[in-house]
């Protein structure tokens, strides 16, 4: 019998999670995390003719995203959320921060500043982490900081 590999490269319209060794500092389960991603992207394909079919999501800690940020940025420091839309998926994203699948677009967060933020920001931290993966998701819809990316993470925060 052969070995099922641990994160085996999921088909289109899916999402992937890694880094799931952080995620119990983050305030969703891990299926509840892929179940509000999943709805997300659907929410984000229905308002975007850009969005991905499938989203990869990889959860790391601050020191790793201070190299993500660094080489993908040339930024100092961690960030919140990464976002590699789908014409950058292949370029920059699976080579960053360990071995990511090949996915139409990806998003690296912080679980570190998921939950610093959420302090700073006196925000729950359930909603602060849905807050930057639609953020987030917004970026993989190809958009940039503005009322157009406003309007998109709003209505992606109204998946449910």
């Amino acid at each position: 019998m052969s070995a099922q590999p641990l994160n085996p490269r999921p088909p289109e319209d899916t999402v992937w999670i890694g880094g799931r060794e952080h995620a119990w500092l983050l305030p969703l389960a891990v299926p509840e995390l892929r179940q509000a991603l999943a709805a997300m992207l659907r929410s984000a394909r229905r308002h975007s003719a850009s969005a991905p079919a499938s989203v990869e999501l990889l959860l790391v800690r601050d020191g790793e995203m201070t190299g993500c940020n660094r080489d993908a940025m040339g930024c100092v420091g961690p960030t919140n959320i990464l976002s590699f839309p789908p014409a950058d998926a292949e370029e920059g994203s699976p080579e960053l921060c360990g071995s990511l699948p090949q996915m139409p677009g990806s998003l690296i967060l912080s679980v570190d500043a998921v939950c610093r933020e959420a302090f700073l920001f006196r925000q729950e931290p359930q909603e602060h982490l849905l807050r930057l993966l639609s953020h987030g998701m917004g970026h993989l819809c190809g958009l940039d900081h503005g009322p157009e990316m406003d309007s998109l993470c709003d209505n992606i925060l109204n998946y449910q």
